[in-house]
Parts: C-alpha cells; structure tokens; sequence
C-alpha cells in the first residue's frame, strides 16, 4: 500500500509539468499578438518591441515556457492586464470559494444519492424505485443554469426564505454566510447527485445477489448491517472512480453557478479573464482548475485502494 501511494505521488510530477506544457502551447497558439492587443490604440513599434523583451516574448517558445515555469515555481505567475495586480493572490483570494462549492456540492451530491440508490436498489420495480429513477432522469436532463433559475424561483421568489444572489464571507456571520451559498450549492450538486443515485442503484444490484450477500442474510444479520457492510462497501467502488470523474464536470459547471449566483470564486475569476483576454490571468485559472481535477483524481485512486483489497495485496 505504501509503494503504491508513492508511485502515485510520483506520478503527478509529469502529470503536472504535461498540463503546464499543454496550457503553454495553447495560449501561444491563439492568433494575434498580446503586446499589441495590450496596447491598444497606443501601440509604438519601439514600446512594443521594449514590452516583448521585457517579458521575454522575443525569445524561442521553449525558452519562454523554461522560464515561465522558473516563475511558476518561484510563486511569480505574471500580472492582471487590466488591474496589474499579482493573478497568484488573486486565485488564492478565491480558491477557498470555488473549494468550499465543490465540496458542498459533492456532500449533496453523496446525500441524495446514496440512500436514493440503496433503497432504489433493495426495492426494485416498485413505487420507491421508479420515484428515484423518474426524479434522477429529470435531474440529469436539467442544466446548471436551469436548475439554479427553478431553486431561485422556488425558495427565493416563492417562498422568501434564500437570497437570490451574491456572497457573504465568513467574516460577516455564519448564518448570513450559509444561507448565500445553499442554492449554488443545491444547484450545482443536485445534478451530480442525480447521475450517481443512478450509478448506487446499478452497483447495489449486481451486489445484492451475490454468494457471500446471502450467506451474510442465512446467518441471521440485519439487514441494515447486510447492506451497509457487506454489500455497499464492493457497490461504492465503480461508484467512487466515477466521482472522481465528476469533480470536472464540478469544476466546470462552478463556473457557471458562480456566474449565476454572483459568488466571486475561480469560475467568475476565469470568465471574467477570458472575457477580457488576460492571458496570465487565463493560464492561471486554467492551471490551478486542471489540478484540482489532478489532484482529486489521486484521492479517488487511493480510496479505491483503501475499499479495494486486490490493490493493496498486489501492491
């Protein structure tokens, strides 16, 4: 087990140098020359050619990406266009947003689904089971955007009960704080939990009728203990490779939500540099949303070895 975190421990090194490569090229492949996009109407041949050496665009490409990431690694990942403010405290500011969205939104996601899609799975074909599948269908069918515009309509213009939009830190309440984040919350894992109550429910099915399932039942266990320990621990397995799959379909659909609710977290960030076409600002988000999605792909693989005893023996 301990050989086999390390190597994944080690993988991460070419898996991130790759992504910090592949964001290099792409932004060099767009069209159009930065300096004189940054100009403007004030470009001067002379100034222009003083910024490119002063940022090194002068250079060979494989020159500017050594030294981009030397920055990189030094902490210095450029400056706002607009702003001229460092992009790294900016994606720090809002980093802990986006996370605590995410995370919330997997919490919701794993709240809905799980009991949703064990009692789907141990009463099949009845009331219960097409209730949960009907509401999953829907619940895959609607977009963020959607979804979020029903929940506004339904307990904000409705009933009165959650603010409509914006962001309140911690710092201003808790109360104030969590009632501003429930509906991007609900609206970005509602969705997620919809595609994995179907995915429990498909899992505890194959489980249920298995050998060692209904020895666990002759011997006279109950059947909370039977499905709670026998069964649901080998169903979560599939289960727990796919949410790994979700947190960048969470990455992705943040930005949205944020952009909905106006949370100022990554996703908003990111827009708003892609809108404005700040490339430093844009590689950033870019890098720092790619590792998320990296990262939690490396805890998806260690919690599988966790459920998972073949791993572990073989490693």
């Amino acid at each position: 087990m301990r050989s086999y975190i390390i190597r994944r421990l080690l993988l991460l090194i070419p898996t991130l140098l790759g992504i910090t490569m592949v964001i290099f090229l792409a932004i060099q492949s767009i069209p159009g020359d930065p300096i004189e996009a940054y100009l403007g109407q004030y470009y001067e041949e002379e100034l222009a050619a003083s910024l490119r050496r002063q940022y090194g665009l002068d250079k060979p490409v494989y020159v500017q990406y050594v030294l981009w990431l030397g920055r990189l690694a030094r902490g210095d990942w450029g400056k706002e266009v607009l702003s001229g403010l460092p992009v790294l405290e900016q994606i720090l500011e809002r980093l802990p947003i986006s996370l605590e969205l995410i995370f919330g939104a997997m919490i919701v996601a794993l709240m809905v689904a799980l009991p949703a899609g064990i009692i789907s799975a141990t009463r099949p074909y009845t009331a219960s089971d097409y209730t949960a599948m009907t509401s999953s269908m829907v619940g895959i069918s609607v977009p963020e955007f959607f979804g979020g515009i029903l929940l506004v309509l339904l307990f904000s213009l409705g009933l009165g009960i959650l603010p409509v939009q914006g962001y309140k830190p911690w710092s201003q309440g808790a109360a104030e704080h969590v009632t501003h984040m429930v509906l991007p919350v609900l609206t970005l894992g509602l969705t997620r939990g919809a595609l994995l109550t179907r995915m429990v429910r498909g899992c505890m099915l194959e489980v249920v009728g298995l050998d060692y399932v209904k020895t666990a039942r002759a011997k006279g266990s109950p059947e909370f203990l039977v499905i709670c320990k026998h069964a649901l621990k080998n169903a979560l397995i599939p289960v727990v490779t796919v949410m790994g799959l979700q947190v960048g379909f969470l990455v992705g659909g943040s930005i949205v939500v944020e952009t909905i609710f106006s949370v100022p977290g990554l996703g908003q960030y990111g827009i708003n540099a892609i809108a404005s076409r700040d490339y430093p600002a844009v590689m950033g988000f870019i890098l720092v949303s790619s590792s998320i999605f990296v990262l939690a792909n490396l805890t998806v693989d260690l919690v599988y070895a966790f459920l998972d005893p073949r791993i572990r023996y073989e490693n």
